[in-house]
């Protein structure tokens, strides 16, 4: 009992869960910021919605995911489940649970959203697009690996994170929280405010797939490192990085005069340049140097949430 308790905690990703999670509160702080106020119950409620997603997600993955990661022999970070895992858990591979009750398990999940989605958008007025946003993030999810559309197989799975786990959570803390005081607010603000993470994400998803390139290989996922190799897609990582660290600086201008807050940003700054000075020098060819750039891109890419965070956060409180 304690041995399947441990396989179903493994196979959620909590840590993982930080990646919709710390978006989703990211669009709240920037409502704070411009209104002032916050709706508490309209926040509890979105944060178990998401939850709810996010693990149907997770487990879904992991279970049309089964054969890919059986396959996979070069995955970075061993068995333990942490920051630098690539390859999924393992669970189902190891047989510590079914596979059938981890596909219920997420359909359960999927389902478990709905009736808190209804009570947002119908209760607390939370805005026409609740309910419609929520079910199309849900399935962004879903077919994110399940056929028919598997888009991590058509090179389409970079897109679907970008869209899925970076925008679609800033916009709807944010969305939800404006709907609710139903006054007039910019919808672009919180994708203008995120536009690095939402970059640097789907740079961490492509880098993320070079441990896993043989076994997506022998089993035809073809996302885009399998379709354009891992010498061409090393330097869109690069690229991308480059481009979230300059993305920065409309923050800048949104919060105005702010320089202390500011500084919070050199944070996620520092973990991306130590990801980003070995990825140009080639490490990225050795397993050690490939660890050390996904360790710390991760890291940095959290911390991208976790100082936007802070500075809308208290730039709202002392205005």
């Amino acid at each position: 009992m304690a041995n399947k308790l441990i396989a179903w905690i493994r196979i959620q990703e909590l840590h993982k869960h930080l990646t919709t999670q710390l978006p989703f509160l990211l669009g709240t702080s920037i409502a704070w910021f411009v209104s002032g106020t916050i709706n508490w119950s309209v926040l509890a409620i979105s944060v178990i919605a998401v939850y709810f997603l996010t693990n149907a997600c997770f487990i879904s993955n992991e279970y049309f995911d089964y054969e890919t990661d059986k396959l996979n022999l070069e995955r970075i970070g061993g068995d333990e489940v942490g920051v630098t895992t690539t390859g999924g858990t393992r669970v189902l591979v190891e047989g510590l649970l079914p596979r059938r009750q981890a596909l219920i398990a997420s359909i359960i999940f999927f389902f478990a959203a709905i009736p808190l989605g209804l009570l947002l958008q119908f209760y607390f007025k939370t805005g026409v697009l609740t309910l419609p946003i929520g079910i199309l993030a849900g399935l962004m999810g879903l077919f994110y690996t399940a056929p028919p559309i598997k888009a991590s197989h058509r090179g389409l799975g970079e897109a679907f994170l970008c869209v899925d786990n970076a925008a679609i959570p800033v916009f709807m803390g944010y969305y939800l929280q404006q709907s609710y005081l139903q006054q007039d607010f910019s919808l672009w603000l919180p994708l203008i405010v995120a536009l690095p993470w939402i970059i640097h994400a789907p740079a961490m998803k492509i880098i993320r797939e070079f441990p896993d390139y043989e076994a997506d290989l022998s089993t035809n996922r073809r996302n885009l490192v399998v379709i354009f190799g891992k010498e061409k897609m090393a330097p869109i990582y690069i690229l991308l990085t480059i481009c979230a660290l300059i993305l920065f600086i409309p923050v800048i201008f949104i919060v105005k005069g702010a320089v202390v807050l500011l500084l919070l940003l050199l944070l996620p700054a520092f973990f991306l340049l130590k990801s980003l000075i070995p990825a140009i020098k080639g490490e990225w060819k050795s397993k050690e140097g490939l660890e050390t750039i996904c360790k710390n891109g991760f890291i940095g890419m959290l911390f991208i949430l976790v100082a936007l965070i802070g500075i809308f956060i208290l730039g709202g409180l002392f205005g």
